[in-house]
């Protein structure tokens, strides 16, 4: 699949080596790394989010540039941004419609989320400008990333479930920009907090 062309003579392309299951891509999400034994979250009526770790991200070149020696960084100037983003994110998500407050201290049946971000594979340099005179830069999301996210007791710290795994920021083909970096960040970060919503509301209703 290509996740990176031009609309101009130049062609920028790419093929993506698929490092998940197709099972897993198609239902956009990443089965769980580890499960307690016979845990289950309907103790859990309130959730700690703890801030997005993106202290110790690596930044991994795509397939198709495997053999620039450019040296790819991640260092985002509006981290604070991302990880507010997050947590906005998470709070609207979980706490809508009757959810699950959000809270910032431990107790018995407050469950705490730890996320961190491993690693990013941006599928252009970052950097790079949108166009030029020869052509335009589209790319089927933003890159792909890895995570790890913990699930644990906020008491006792007990872990009860571990999803490390990788996902794509993004699912649509836009021009790059950061404007578009941002929304299919924003748009990842729901989903996750869709995820936890739903986890939840299925302990709950059995």
């Amino acid at each position: 699949m290509k996740r990176v062309f031009s609309t101009g003579p130049k062609l920028i392309a790419g093929l993506m080596l698929l490092l998940v299951t197709g099972v897993v891509m198609a239902q956009n999400t990443i089965p769980a790394t580890y499960i307690k034994e016979g845990v289950t979250l309907s103790a859990y009526n309130k959730v700690m989010v703890k801030p997005l770790s993106l202290d110790n991200v690596e930044v991994l070149k795509p397939a198709w540039e495997e053999g620039n020696d450019d040296i790819w960084a991640f260092n985002p100037e509006n981290r604070s941004a991302i990880q507010k983003w997050f947590l906005d994110a998470m709070q609207q998500e979980i706490e809508g419609n009757g959810g699950y407050p959000l809270v910032n201290a431990s107790g018995d049946d407050v469950l705490r989320v730890e996320v961190e971000v491993l690693s990013i594979t941006p599928y252009v340099k970052p950097g790079t400008q949108s166009s030029d005179s020869d052509h335009v830069i589209e790319t089927l999301g933003s890159g792909d990333i890895v995570i790890s996210a913990e699930f644990r007791d906020s008491k006792t710290r007990e872990l009860l479930i571990l999803i490390e795994g990788e996902r794509t920021i993004g699912e649509e083909y836009k021009e790059l920009s950061k404007e578009n970096h941002i929304k299919n960040l924003k748009g990842m970060f729901t989903k996750w907090g869709k995820k936890v919503r739903e986890a939840l509301d299925k302990a709950h209703a059995e």
